[in-house]
């Protein structure tokens, strides 16, 4: 009898397209069942929402032009069908107030971005041991960021 490998829906969000070939190919070397999309900014992933089926999760960056994360996080949180979405910020910031705000603002993960493949590699085989389908909550905040 098969086992029924479940895929994990991810939206990522980047204006840096080499950020997400590098994401997808750590995915991709991994084996990991994740099937990845990409919006370039806050203003094309509440697009994509409206217009596509939700993902189980949401990758997204701090520093992106016309909608930041900070504010697209705050909408999502306050939108009653985004609400429930996990959202895991992938920042370069390890700036405490940006963290704390992205802790407050609901956020379920800050991830600081991996300098090496191998990193990448490693971060994504943790993240995504997570059942993301089955956990929105949010790590405790002694927990929340993971960082290399």
């Amino acid at each position: 009898m098969k086992t029924r490998v479940t895929v994990t829906n991810v939206v990522f969000v980047d204006d840096d397209a080499d950020e997400f070939y590098l994401f997808n190919e750590a995915i991709e070397q991994a084996e990991l069942a994740v099937k990845m999309r990409r919006a370039k900014d806050g203003n094309d992933l509440i697009k994509y929402l409206h217009e596509n089926e939700l993902p189980d999760v949401i990758f997204m960056d701090l520093n992106m032009p016309y909608k930041d994360g900070v504010e697209t996080l705050t909408e999502l949180k306050s939108n009653g069908n985004f609400k429930e979405i996990p959202v895991i910020i992938f920042s370069t910031s390890r700036n405490a107030n940006q963290i704390n705000t992205c802790f407050d603002k609901g956020a379920n993960m800050y991830v600081v971005k991996p300098e090496t493949f191998d990193e990448i590699s490693h971060m994504v085989k943790k993240v995504f041991a997570i059942d993301w389908k089955n956990s929105h909550q949010q790590a405790p905040q002694e927990s929340f960021v993971l960082s290399y």
